[in-house]
């Protein structure tokens, strides 16, 4: 068992650090769980501390920005007393050149910031050696940078002077969670509990909660004046002392004769190393806005993942948790705000004291839950002669319950392969359905069809089982299930332990993989879900499933998405025969007639999707799908008459007239 802190801070970058300290200073016991401190986006960064450079809009993001950067020049020095290790702060100012001739005001100075505009002329007295295209550019003489790595290796230093339990090399599983407190923090090395939790790991913060984070992968480069060029001396300029931003490249010299060069922007997950491509356009663009640089020699080529959010804000302070804050999704300003996120979190988690620009940066901006749901106009409403007398089917049927929960519907569907979300809306609303399967890996990376998806559906009335679709492995699937469980409880959903469990590893025939699935639902169960495995249509396997604890199991009707109908009925009808737990039939069903076929057989209920949203009508065929479902039920519990090998007439021969 691990001592319980105070504080206990996922992610060891900047950020991390920077409010461990802070904490710490405060009083307070805090340990950090980092997974590699050297893969952390801050050492990947360029340190350039440019809110303006960066032409940031009047607003809450701008102020928090400058605010920062105001903060360093004192926090930076108080880091160097205390480790004796230098930051790099340099106070440089930023040019920005343009290649395109404008005719501002030559200087603005609004009170909280002074920029002006250099021609030409100007320009290359202020930077000389500049590219002949460059026609003039801002100059934002308050813009500073800081050497990143030495930045990092300070405040790492500098915690463990002050007594912060740094633990590295730990990689977080998961984020325990009991009634909107986390409970424990699931490591490669045990448990670790705090009174108090704080996420700040960045690219990867998706990986332990639902939040709106993404990976933007950045390539850099570093090159060095040669010797001869450059000396530290009073008397002699480095031939580079000005950061130049230009709106596809920055170009960052350091005192020690190195210049960082960056940066790509690419939207390609977590995918490493640095691409032919990448660099040839970095040194391009380069070359072009500083010709010097083709003569010097390269030294360094690397790459990180910035965390980026969609509307690319930060996203900082309280939680759907009580007990853990949020610190993460800086995208390209997690070094510029480390000073302020730190006093910032360090507030509001030791003196309850939420500064009014953090409402700006809560998470609950990408959950605006609908009160209500988006109800189209009836298209096909039953006649009263159609209507089943409710008291009759009340009397044949009891309603579907899985884990402990009732449903009036027998009928699940999906959120995937709709035209439109209006396609979707109207297509549930006509299914009647409750219990809604959402692919979590899909919400999570606003896949098309997947944006705006908490705000479309009113998840008071329907049940969300999110599913591990994607996942190729059982450990994949178990990380992506937690994260379902989150999703769940940010649409408040608090109780939702409900996970259909998918481990598909082939991409051709979508086939589940019964060893993986089985190792992932043993896991799964244990932790508390109520899972509901997909798999094909093996009695045995079925069985297994059951036995560990599944709360229902999701035998395929024909390959998904193939609309082959029911063409494993016979081992269907065996699982049926033989299963304590209720039996959604789920995948291949392609029309309404095969969807009452398979409850004839005694299904308790159907997960239909593709079907659905690729029909020419989706909400006339949900509709259709809702009407089969029930007349198969009750067909199934009236019971069929026996099939013969011979006829038998309808109208009874005794009593007839004969002549």
């Amino acid at each position: 068992m691990n001592a319980i802190s105070d504080v206990l801070i996922i992610g060891g970058g900047v950020v991390g650090l920077a409010i461990a300290i802070e904490l710490k200073l405060r009083g307070a016991t805090v340990s950090i769980l980092s997974r590699d401190f050297h893969a952390a986006a801050s050492h990947a960064a360029a340190g350039m501390l440019a809110p303006q450079a960066e032409a940031i809009p009047p607003g809450p993001m701008l102020d928090l920005c400058l605010r920062s950067r105001a903060l360093y020049p004192d926090w930076t020095r108080k880091l160097e007393e205390l480790t004796g290790l230098a930051t790099g702060y340099w106070p440089c100012g930023i040019l920005a050149p343009a290649y395109t001739q404008v005719e501002p005001d030559h200087c603005e100075d609004n009170g909280e910031w002074v920029k002006e505009w250099l021609d030409r002329d100007a320009i290359n007295l202020y930077q000389p050696g500049l590219g002949s295209e460059v026609s003039g550019g801002w100059w934002y003489p308050e813009d500073a940078q800081v050497d990143n790595r030495a930045l990092a290796l300070a405040l790492w230093t500098s915690a463990q002077s002050l007594g912060v339990d740094i633990r590295d090399g730990i990689t977080v599983e998961a984020i325990q969670q009991q009634q909107r407190q986390v409970v424990g923090v699931q490591t490669s090395c045990g448990v670790f509990r705090a009174k108090h939790y704080v996420l700040t790991a960045g690219a990867w913060s998706n990986e332990l909660l639902p939040v709106p984070v993404r990976p933007k992968k950045g390539q850099m480069l570093s090159v060095r004046v040669p010797e001869g060029n450059y000396g530290e001396y009073p008397d002699r300029l480095p031939p580079l002392a000005r950061v130049l931003f230009a709106p596809d490249i920055y170009i960052v010299p350091r005192r020690n004769g190195l210049i960082v060069i960056g940066a790509t922007s690419e939207e390609v997950g977590f995918t490493p190393h640095n691409t032919p491509t990448g660099i040839q356009s970095l040194l391009g663009r380069a070359i072009r806005l500083y010709p010097q640089l083709q003569h010097y020699p390269i030294q360094e080529f690397w790459w990180g993942f910035r965390p980026a959010t969609p509307d690319e804000l930060p996203i900082l302070g309280s939680s759907p948790c009580k007990n853990l804050t949020l610190a993460t999704g800086h995208y390209r300003n997690g070094i510029l705000l480390a000073p302020v996120t730190a006093i910032l979190i360090a507030d509001l988690i030791s003196e309850q004291k939420s500064d009014p620009l953090l409402l700006h940066f809560n998470y609950s901006r990408f959950y605006q839950v609908r009160s209500q749901k988006y109800t189209p106009p009836p298209l096909f409403l039953p006649s009263r002669q159609m209507q089943i007398n409710p008291t009759l089917e009340q009397s044949l049927d009891r309603p579907l319950t899985i884990a402990g929960r009732t449903f009036q519907s027998r009928l699940m569907t999906g959120t995937g392969k709709y035209r439109t979300l209006e396609e979707m809306q109207q297509s549930i609303t006509q299914s009647g359905c409750q219990i809604i399967t959402v692919a979590v890996r899909r919400v999570q990376s606003k896949a098309p069809g997947h944006e705006g998806l908490a705000e479309a559906l009113d998840w008071t009335k329907l049940w969300m089982l999110p599913n591990t679709a994607g996942c190729q492995t059982a450990q994949e699937a178990i990380r992506v299930a937690r994260l379902g469980r989150e999703m769940a409880k940010l649409l408040g959903q608090e109780d939702n332990n409900f996970v259909k469990l998918e481990v598909i590893p082939d991409p051709k025939y979508l086939l589940p993989d019964p060893i993986g699935t089985l190792e992932a639902a043993e896991q799964l169960v244990k932790e508390g879900f109520a899972v509901l495995p997909y798999i094909n249509a093996d009695p045995i396997l079925a069985r297994r499933l059951e036995d560990v604890g599944c709360a229902t199991v999701m035998p395929l009707a024909s390959p998904i998405g193939s609309g082959q109908g029911l063409k494993n009925a016979a081992n269907i009808q065996i699982i049926i025969e033989n299963a304590g737990v209720p039996v959604v039939v789920d995948a291949g069903i392609g029309t309404p007639s095969e969807a009452a076929q398979a409850m004839e057989l005694g299904a308790d209920a159907l997960l239909i999707n593709s079907a659905i949203a690729g029909a020419k009508n989706p909400a006339a065929m949900a509709r259709a799908m809702s009407l089969a479902t029930e007349a198969g039920r009750l067909a199934y519990l009236a019971g069929r008459i026996p099939v013969k090998n011979y006829a038998t007439a309808s109208s009874p021969l005794s009593g007839t007239i004969t002549s």
